[in-house]
């Protein structure tokens, strides 16, 4: 499979309350491949930036980002992943804007 560089961005605000920044960690230590948070605050699964495959995960005032290389096929099934599991840490639809 090719591995192709990714990114994308999510309505996941920078500026949420401490409780559900908790909530949303407890969710990302659920998701497949989790490494865990770096001292920069990025979060990591699968692998780090200079590995062949991994995912990055950072908070912009635009939104959460995550960036990766990845086959498109497993980073579309992770990304629907996800969703699910930070929407339901959340309480509200977590999507792509």
């Amino acid at each position: 499979m090719e591995i192709n560089e990714q990114e994308i961005t999510f309505n996941i605000r920078y500026d949420m309350h401490e409780e559900d920044w908790k909530d949303l960690v407890e969710a990302f230590k659920l998701l497949p491949g989790w490494i865990g948070i770096e001292k920069t605050g990025e979060f990591f699964w699968l692998g780090k930036e200079n590995d062949e495959v991994y995912i990055k995960g950072k908070i912009t005032f635009t939104g959460f980002v995550l960036e990766a290389n990845l086959p498109d096929i497993v980073w579309e099934a992770w990304i629907l992943h996800f969703k699910e599991k930070t929407s339901e840490a959340l309480g509200f639809e977590v999507f792509v804007i």
